[in-house]
């Protein structure tokens, strides 16, 4: 059984176990403590709580440390529950039983933290510039993202989740993201693979009150025709049938792909836990979304703490 207090003295095993630096983990812990608290108040509390608080078998988890190690190891690696359970000592059941009760704790932990992507359909994008007025100048860079899913048993979500694009099942999401350290700001709902990009961005109901300028937001030729109130789309020139492209044109697009690139970087910053990367395996129903949002949670942890130097 691995704990935190045997990867203290082992940073680097820690690191790669976790894809965090002790200072990292040492930031989410705090969070992760208050999240905890309102958990353990919320069971203590329960009405239709039977047996008195604290009853039953001591946990193999026994310190918060160790309870957050337990479910970071987990987003990184996405090893099988029976696996997960052999290295932190739990049966399989348990291991599933404490993955989908720690996931949500990490989740409201980062909210806390301030590191969270926005969520909420429909957002009005002026308080995401009221927070960063630099915005107004850098703009947002947007793309989508997949990852593959298992077949699904639903014949009904067979053709849904199919994505032409990859050849293969999978789940899409939307991101906004700064241009200038890769900070993920927005995260769209979790979508079938046949969502195309450019339906996806606009079923989230973006907007930017009047301004004398709109806000440019860097995407590629998949959003092609996009229209979003305040916004105005820089896309990339396309070569028309029979003309090539002017040499301005080029050297336009090369500029755009070196400033867009940074969404790419992004998009590969989150899938460094495989838990949205690899092909999802959990059946739970919006357990998808909620990995995608703690993983650019954990994603916008590093960026503080490696790019901003907090």
């Amino acid at each position: 059984m691995i704990t935190y207090t045997a990867l203290k003295s082992h940073p680097n095993i820690l690191y790669r176990l976790t894809g965090h630096t002790q200072e990292e983990f040492t930031s989410i812990l705090d969070k992760f403590h208050s999240a905890y608290g309102e958990y353990l108040r919320g069971k203590q509390f329960n009405p239709k709580r039977i047996r008195a608080f604290g009853a039953g078998r001591p946990s193999h988890l026994v310190t918060l440390e160790d309870k957050l190690l337990f479910i970071l190891v987990y987003v990184r690696t996405y090893p099988l529950l029976f696996l997960h359970g052999l290295i932190f000592n739990l049966s399989e059941s348990n291991a599933c039983f404490w993955v989908h009760e720690y996931l949500p704790l990490l989740d409201i932990a980062l909210g806390y933290a301030h590191k969270k992507p926005v969520r909420q359909r429909g957002r009005n994008l002026e308080e995401l510039i009221a927070e960063f007025p630099e915005l107004i100048e850098l703009g947002f860079l947007g793309d989508g993202t997949e990852r593959p899913t298992r077949k699904p048993k639903n014949k009904a979500n067979r053709k849904s989740w199919y994505s032409g694009k990859k050849k293969h099942h999978t789940r899409k999401n939307i991101l906004l993201v700064r241009p200038d350290n890769q900070e993920i700001l927005y995260l769209g709902k979790t979508r079938d693979g046949s969502v195309h990009d450019k339906t996806a961005i606009e079923e989230e109901r973006l907007s930017v009150g009047k301004r004398m300028k709109p806000i440019p937001i860097g995407v590629d030729l998949g959003f092609e025709g996009l229209s979003i109130k305040g916004l105005k789309p820089i896309i990339p020139n396309k070569k028309s049938r029979g003309r090539e492209l002017t040499d301005i044109q080029r050297s336009q697009n090369k500029t755009l792909a070196r400033i867009r690139v940074r969404v790419e970087n992004a998009i590969s910053g989150v899938k460094r836990s495989h838990s949205v990367a690899d092909t999802y395996r959990n059946i739970k129903i919006g357990f998808d979304d909620l990995l995608m949002s703690v993983a650019c949670g954990l994603h916008n942890v590093r960026v503080a703490y490696r790019y901003q130097k907090v």
